[in-house]
């Protein structure tokens, strides 16, 4: 099967009317994040961590698509930055790989004119890694310790950077 391209991405401020997609993208597609990393046993819903994950501490961008069955784009996923941090980025697992990761991404690194944005990503999350280091981020360090939101759980992570060229 090939691969599904929307015919546009546009990425806008996220509005309290974002949340419903924005839970429902998360905890469908931190699922996998956890399954090739920590384990699915680490799940919780963005309802359960946003506040201590500070979603809403910095910018928060929606992406949208539009969707053949109606004539109202739909939102594909979303990306929070805070201090220089790129703390969330989720797409809908049922639009991977339709650039829309890489249309937040681009968004991320082009507002406010960044010298310097971090993340770090679940060691065993290879597609996100290879996204971030397509686009000029590179792993600075790696660190074991408790995983983000759900300290119960031991995770392995690699800190990656992004400066302006």
């Amino acid at each position: 099967m090939g691969r599904r391209t929307p015919s546009a991405v546009s990425v806008r401020p996220y509005g309290p009317e974002d949340w419903d997609a924005i839970a429902r993208i998360h905890d469908t597609a931190r699922l996998d994040e956890l399954r090739g990393s920590v384990g699915v046993e680490a799940f919780l819903t963005l309802a359960e961590t946003h506040e201590e994950e500070g979603l809403f501490d910095g910018g928060l961008w929606v992406a949208e698509v539009a969707d053949g069955a109606c004539s109202q784009p739909v939102v594909a996923g979303f990306a929070a930055v805070a201090d220089a941090e790129l703390t969330w980025l989720y797409v809908d697992p049922a639009r991977y790989r339709q650039g829309i990761g890489r249309a937040l991404l681009r968004h991320v690194l082009e507002a406010d004119d960044p010298a310097r944005i971090e993340c770090t990503v679940l060691a065993g999350n290879d597609s996100a890694r290879a996204l971030y280091e397509s686009a000029g981020f590179v792993v600075v360090e790696t660190k074991a310790g408790k995983l983000a939101g759900n300290e119960r759980f031991a995770a392995t992570g690699h800190v990656m950077e992004w400066h302006r060229p």
